[in-house]
């Protein structure tokens, strides 16, 4: 037989009634009675009637993540399926499914946005930072949502949560300085985009005075990575050390220099963005700025449930970066 919410409630130690009002999202809840409801209904294996919920409480049971893809391959990208993962399992343990929706630019970006919440097909939305506009905040008004990265700082409006791109570019200067090098440039990423800009922010604020900044942005190829570690190491005052925007580009800068016969890390250090997939396996290991997207997802979905629950209204949270040091940077 089939398990009812009187059972669910019995294992709990609350009332049928208390179980109801977590299922249907009616009332404030304490996070230690809600995980003892969740645990129950999981050893349980109890599923509450969908259609039933959502006539009694007025909710769909899902939350929407909006990407902006171009195209399918961008659904493959490691920053995003790590958030995706961290945002369904705190989905799943509020008992929420997640629906994805593309706003590409060849559908029509916001109408997908406007589809979700006007049809109530979802209870809140995940926004990439390009949707933000204020024409969309304007028609999303108290509809609940959350932004998965820092937009255009002038929509101080939006609640968002990022990780600090600035900061973890800074502290990778500053790392390398101290490791010996002197003339450290930034490769890949196109700056018109809103994380790699606050990148450039913090590696050109941490240079020391008097020091040029060495620019060589990508087109996020490891072919074109390549290219542009060629350009710097064939320059007239060339660099010793590079910061590199992702795993892509540092290796495809690393695969450059060491083709011309320079070393890593007695001649050129390399600190790279992001410690996955390759960092610790290329050769040299690579000193990597940790962004934790994990944990970005998480944060992000804990924020929106909040927001559904109307316990906060707009938020603005950034998580710090750290930094794993390993041989690629270590002339010192």
């Amino acid at each position: 037989m089939a398990a009812t919410i009187h059972d669910v409630a019995k294992i709990a130690g609350v009332n049928p009634s208390t179980v109801s009002r977590v299922i249907n999202g009616k009332a404030s809840i304490s996070e230690e009675t809600k995980e003892k409801i969740f645990a129950a209904m999981q050893q349980l294996d109890y599923h509450p009637n969908s259609v039933a919920r959502s006539l009694a409480s007025g909710l769909s049971g899902a939350i929407g993540v909006v990407m902006d893809a171009q195209d399918a391959n961008a659904f493959s990208n490691e920053y995003f399926s790590r958030s995706l993962f961290a945002i369904e399992q705190v989905a799943q343990a509020m008992g929420y499914n997640v629906i994805i929706a593309n706003s590409a630019k060849r559908a029509v970006g916001s109408a997908s946005i406007e589809d979700l919440m006007l049809e109530r097909k979802v209870d809140g939305l995940i926004l990439p930072p390009s949707t933000v506009k204020a024409s969309l905040l304007k028609k999303v008004g108290d509809f609940p949502y959350v932004v998965l990265g820092q937009p255009d700082m002038s929509k101080q409006g939006a609640c968002w949560v990022d990780v600090n791109n600035e900061q973890g570019a800074a502290m990778a200067i500053e790392h390398l300085y101290l490791q010996g090098y002197s003339r450290i440039a930034y490769i890949g990423g196109d700056e018109s985009i809103g994380f790699v800009k606050r990148r450039l922010k913090g590696y050109r604020s941490a240079l020391k005075a008097g020091k040029p900044a060495l620019v060589y942005p990508t087109d996020g190829t490891t072919e074109d990575a390549g290219r542009a570690a060629l350009d710097a190491i064939q320059a007239t005052e060339k660099p010793d050390a590079f910061l590199c925007n992702d795993n892509l580009t540092a290796f495809g800068a690393l695969k450059t220099i060491k083709a011309a016969g320079w070393q890593v890390p007695t001649q050129i250090g390399l600190v790279v963005f992001d410690n996955y997939p390759l960092a610790a396996y290329t050769d040299p290991p690579l000193t990597a700025v940790n962004v934790d997207t994990a944990m970005l997802g998480e944060e992000t979905a804990r924020l929106l449930f909040q927001r559904i629950e109307r316990h906060v209204t707009n938020r603005q949270t950034m998580l710090c970066t750290s930094l794993i040091e390993r041989e690629s940077s270590h002339r010192m």
